[in-house]
């Protein structure tokens, strides 16, 4: 049974290089390589496929984040570049010239001085091969951030359990965010009591008006 993840890895870039040119901060490297074991033990191979990465999903809106922060303020800059080749998955960022939010301006100089070179890919995480469960056989990614330290592995990523009929489920909306069924479904259900309890004190105020007459 193929095994699946969702959720977030943490890599040190290789072959890394930061540069400026008219007043542009640009990084590059490879977020993730091929081939090799990484900290979680995952050696991204190919299997019944030419690929391991699936990039079509972050290309729609390929921006570089600061700690897997989705708001606007935490938006360092954007991937001008991203493929995979016979090393890994190689990607260049340039960061925004904005120099409103110190996080970033600070971020951008730590990458500059080779402090910062850790990113945090976000995404769901396929494991095919029943006979090597340790290849990494595809890697769908929707997100790219700028970490500082990697976190516990074990606390970065969420099993996807098999369809159960009797639970709500995760759905994709076009956008690439993730919508939780389970959250219309409790809200419906509070919808539901809030209408019963109004029944309830309508039955109760005319059963009031009766006793006064």
């Amino acid at each position: 049974m193929e095994k699946v993840f969702k959720g977030s890895k943490n890599f040190e870039l290789t072959e890394v290089k930061a540069v400026e040119n008219d007043g542009v901060v640009r990084i590059s490297g490879y977020a993730n390589n091929k081939y090799i074991s990484d900290r979680y033990g995952d050696v991204p191979t190919p299997f019944n496929r030419e690929y391991v990465y699936e990039l079509t999903e972050f290309k729609k809106n390929p921006i570089l984040l600061l700690n897997h922060n989705s708001n606007i303020g935490s938006i360092a800059g954007k991937v001008t570049e991203i493929r995979e080749d016979v090393k890994g998955l190689y990607f260049e960022a340039e960061f925004t010239k904005s120099e409103h939010i110190a996080e970033i301006l600070h971020a951008k100089q730590l990458v500059q001085e080779g402090i910062l070179k850790t990113v945090s890919i976000g995404g769901i995480w396929h494991y095919e091969d029943e006979h090597n469960r340790d290849h990494l056989t595809l890697a769908e990614i929707m997100e790219i951030s700028l970490v500082a330290v990697p976190a516990d592995p074990n606390a970065l990523v969420e099993e996807i359990k098999q369809p159960n009929p009797d639970k709500p489920k995760d759905i994709r909306d076009k956008g690439g965010m993730i919508t939780s069924l389970y959250n219309k479904i409790t809200a419906w259900g509070m919808n539901e009591k809030l209408k019963e309890f109004e029944v309830k004190q309508n039955q109760a105020h005319k059963e009031g008006q009766k006793e006064q007459k």
